[in-house]
């Protein structure tokens, strides 16, 4: 989406998006044609029958076939657009007459999804040294249409060949035109520009892109991963080596102090900016607004935005970063002003319009203020989206009949409160269920969390009549770590309890709000902290609190408490480590994946999903995982993971058509089937 509207669109990025079309646009515009994605590149590759469609038949599908290869016991899976795929017709290429520019096209693919990759860094110089003096040019010829993967590979080769200026300015306009993940290329230029002098050799008007489009790809400190965070504040150290014209020096402070909120660094940001009564300009009082903004000190950031209406009365984002603040720390009345000003002098401004209407609802609970946001969501509308999702996403609560059981039985235990002395010990209650399939074992930890917060203890006695095949009971795969055993159809868990800090770093990501991105961001700090990186790899303990979970917390219910659990441990388990195959991430959540049927099997489908959506390097071992478990579905009675498994499945983009329309009709089926 090109900046221009995405201005208008958001307000968070039309502050700081302000001095790039000011200021950067109009003097230095971006170079060259419009780079198009990685899928262009295969509907290109599939329009001639290339050596290895030849060589193995034709049996590699498009991404948009019918029907995908059957796959042979022990045999590659090659699927169009993934990194399996990319990489097999690469190395291939390197050892064939006449192939070399042809793979470079699928090497420069293999680079924009994982460019630290090492093997592939190596591949690439393989490819090089095979092209002799001026490879770029050998592997690369100029072409009529431009592809972001080859021109990630042109990048590099220049940078090798010592062309720093030229391989900079082609690594930022890939990251300008924004094909998905793009972005990860930005660790080239982090590694190219962190050295002494780097930076500093760059043309002013490169210098300024760059800045502009770092900043431009990241996020906001609390939805950054920790790692992410970490790259943020190397590249706000590297920027803070160059040395603008006089004319740019008040717009490049705003850039700066930018730079420094979303590493995280609020304190240096506040003291770049220096007291805001001494605020010179429209730029230095926003930035110092929104710095407060972020750290939650919203009377102060007032403060600092009024003070740059004051300067600047006609810019509306000024206005709509103020009401969003508000909005964000649930001031609904504040909001509102904010977005009747904006309205007032914009009155089809969508981002205003959907966040009055939700403030409106907040205030006054009338159904028609959210329909309106619902009706402008379905338009199209983005703030009203997140808006709404903001409202009503929340992880769905089990539907076993246990989960249903329990359910009425709280609610007749609030109705009818038990008689007897308050200063009596509770004994336990004896409780008998019978069941005509077996359920997940999570069942009876629900039963446990929400009697024991009433102070009800309850021994359960499940009776069950049959056992599916497969059996549930059973792994679906090879696993390191059963987080159940079972002694006939009695369950209990088969990790030892986690020490009582790990438990409760867990338990403070599940209290969060439900935020997806946030939610993500946090659990990427605690598994800093508890994996292999912190020198002391308590990831088990992790695993093990899916099925030793905290107690419940004042006015939670344990149907939503102990899936909430279990997710954010599996949010912490998929960014312990990096990499994939041999990975402690991939170790564990496979565990809780293919290990006996639970909720627990969820939330790693939920995380696993999430690691395929934004590391296409591993999507396929992913997709296969989810062939696997989709095998172990029981022939009869209720499966809890079954709906999860296809809603998060859908969402990965290597899936041919036909597959994808299999798991749509699958996924109505089970609703038909309720």
């Amino acid at each position: 989406m090109p900046l221009s509207t995405r201005m208008r669109g958001h307000a968070a990025a039309s502050i700081e998006g302000v001095f790039c079309v000011r200021y950067i646009r109009a003097r230095w515009p971006r170079p060259g044609n419009v780079l198009r994605d990685v899928r262009d590149v295969q509907s290109r590759e599939n329009k001639a029958m290339s050596w290895w469609k030849r060589w193995i038949g034709g049996r590699v599908a498009p991404r948009n076939a019918v029907d995908a290869a059957p796959k042979e016991s022990g045999a590659v899976e090659l699927r169009a657009g993934t990194f399996e795929f990319e990489r097999w017709i690469a190395r291939n290429s390197l050892e064939m007459d006449g192939e070399l520019a042809h793979g470079a096209q699928h090497l420069g693919n293999l680079l924009l999804m994982a460019p630290t990759d090492a093997d592939s860094l190596a591949l690439a110089g393989r490819y090089a040294h095979k092209a002799g003096s001026g490879a770029a040019e050998t592997l690369l010829p100029p072409e009529q249409q431009r592809y972001a993967g080859p021109e990630a590979l042109r990048a590099w080769l220049w940078r090798r060949d010592g062309r720093l200026e030229e391989a900079t300015e082609l690594v930022v306009e890939i990251v300008q035109s924004e094909p998905e993940g793009a972005g990860r290329l930005s660790a080239w230029l982090l590694e190219w520009l962190e050295p002494a002098g780097a930076i500093e050799s760059l043309s002013v008007g490169l210098q300024m892109r760059l800045a502009k489009a770092m900043l431009t790809q990241s996020s906001e400190a609390r939805l950054s991963s920790a790692r992410r965070l970490w790259s943020m504040q190397r590249w706000a150290r590297v920027l803070a080596r160059i040395a603008p014209p006089d004319e740019f020096q008040a717009q490049w402070r705003m850039l700066r102090i930018g730079f420094l909120r979303r590493a995280g660094l609020f304190d240096d940001a506040l003291r770049l900016a220096g007291p805001l009564a001494e605020a010179s300009d429209w730029h230095v009082a926003t930035a110092i607004g929104l710095v407060l903004r972020q750290q939650r000190r919203m009377p102060e950031a007032e403060q600092a935005f009024r003070c740059a209406i004051a300067f600047d009365p006609q810019e509306l984002s000024t206005f709509l970063e103020m009401a969003d603040g508000w909005l964000e720390n649930q001031d609904w009345a504040q909001a509102l002003q904010g977005y009747d000003h904006v309205l007032a002098q914009e009155a089809d401004h969508d981002w205003a319009q959907a966040s009055q209407w939700y403030c409106q609802w907040k205030l006054t609970g009338d159904a028609q203020w959210i329909d309106r946001v619902l009706a402008a969501a379905q338009a199209g509308n983005a703030r009203a989206q997140r808006l709404w999702h903001t409202a009503f996403d929340r992880l769905p609560e089990p539907e076993d009949a246990s989960a249903n059981t329990l359910r009425k039985l709280l609610a007749s235990l609030r109705a009818a409160p038990p008689a007897g002395n308050s200063t009596e010990p509770s004994r336990p209650n004896r409780l008998s269920m019978s069941l005509s399939s077996i359920e997940a074992p999570s069942n009876a930890l629900a039963f446990t969390l929400a009697l024991a917060a009433l102070d009800q203890p309850v021994t359960l006695t499940v009776r069950v009549d049959g056992i599916p095949h497969p059996d549930p009971r059973e792994p679906a795969g090879p696993v390191a770590h059963s987080l159940w055993r079972y002694d006939g159809t009695d369950a209990s868990p088969a990790l030892p309890a986690p020490a009582p800090e790990v438990l409760e770093r867990i338990a403070g990501l599940a209290r969060m709000p439900y935020e997806p991105d946030a939610n993500w961001a946090a659990a990427s700090h605690a598994a800093l902290a508890l994996g292999p990186a912190s020198g002391q790899d308590r990831s088990l303990e992790v695993l093990a609190c899916m099925v030793h979970p905290p107690a419940l917390p004042a006015g939670t219910e344990a149907l939503a408490w102990l899936p909430r659990v279990q997710m954010v441990a599996a949010q912490v388990l998929a960014q312990v480590d990096e990499g994939w195959q041999g990975s402690r991430r991939r170790e564990l959540l496979l565990c809780a994946m293919l290990g006996p049927a639970d909720w627990s099997t969820c939330a790693a489908i939920r995380a696993l999903a999430w690691i395929g959506r934004h590391e296409p390097a591993h999507m396929l071992d992913i997709h296969q995982c989810f062939e696997r478990l989709e095998a172990h579905r029981p022939d009869s009675g209720y499966c809890c993971w079954i709906a999860t498994l296809y809603e998060q499945w859908l969402a990965l983009p290597l899936l041919f058509d036909r597959e994808r329309e299999t798991l749509r009709v699958k996924l109505a089926q089970l609703s038909d089937d309720e």
